[in-house]
Parts: structure tokens; C-alpha cells; sequence
């Protein structure tokens, strides 16, 4: 059990510095006023996940390190849902719909490529 918290933890470290380090590289980028960081995170993690999934050549060890660890604290749902929240409170409605309905279908279309990708 303290080996699988180890491996978990790890792929959590480095998961956030990655975010990190991607989200402020992409902080003055926005389109629409849509926050242009989170949306291309969550798409590259989604895409990601999706072919940690589909291929059949990783350990239990490694996909423990790369889904729960590393995947998870490199995308961020509750930044997304934070962000949300801004439009919405700041009267862009129309960015709000934008933002959410082209994050959730652009990631799940992300992810099912990256599950055909890796089981190709």
C-alpha cells in the first residue's frame, strides 16, 4: 500500500509542476475571453488518459503513476468550473456557454482518440 501512495504521489508532484508551468506559458492566451490554459490542458489530458487506457502495454504500477497521479493533478476540473463561474458572474453568458459545452465535448472526443490511438 505505501509503495502504490509513493507512485501515486509522484505522478501527482510532477503532474502539478507540469500544470504549472504550462498554465502560466499560456496565461496571456485567450480567445473569446475563454481561458485558454485550462481548456488545453484538459484537452492534452484527456487525450492522454484516453491512451494510457487504450494501450495494453503499461503495468498497473505505471498506469497507477500516470492516470491517478500524474493525469489527475495535471488537468483541473475545478479550475475549469472556476472559470466557468467568472463568466457567468462577470455577464458573459455567451463565453460561459462557449467555454463549457466546447470544453466537455472537445475533451471527450479527445479522449476517445487517444483510446483509439493507443489500442492501434
Amino acid at each position: 500500500m505505501v509503495k502504490l501512495l509513493l507512485i501515486i504521489g509522484a505522478g501527482g508532484f510532477i503532474g502539478a509542476i507540469f500544470r504549472y508551468i504550462l498554465s502560466n506559458l499560456f496565461l496571456k492566451w485567450t480567445i473569446l475571453s475563454i481561458p485558454t490554459g485550462t481548456f488545453i490542458i484538459n484537452v492534452l489530458g484527456s487525450l492522454a488518459l484516453g491512451f494510457i487506457y487504450g494501450a495494453k502495454h503499461f503495468s498497473e504500477d505505471q498506469i497507477n503513476f500516470l492516470s491517478v497521479g500524474f493525469m489527475a493533478s495535471f488537468t483541473t476540473f475545478s479550475t475549469f468550473n472556476y472559470e466557468l463561474h467568472q463568466l457567468k458572474k462577470g455577464g458573459k453568458s455567451p463565453h460561459f456557454l462557449i467555454y463549457g459545452a466546447s470544453m466537455y465535448v472537445t475533451c471527450i472526443v479527445a479522449s476517445f482518440w487517444g483510446y483509439l490511438w493507443g489500442s492501434s
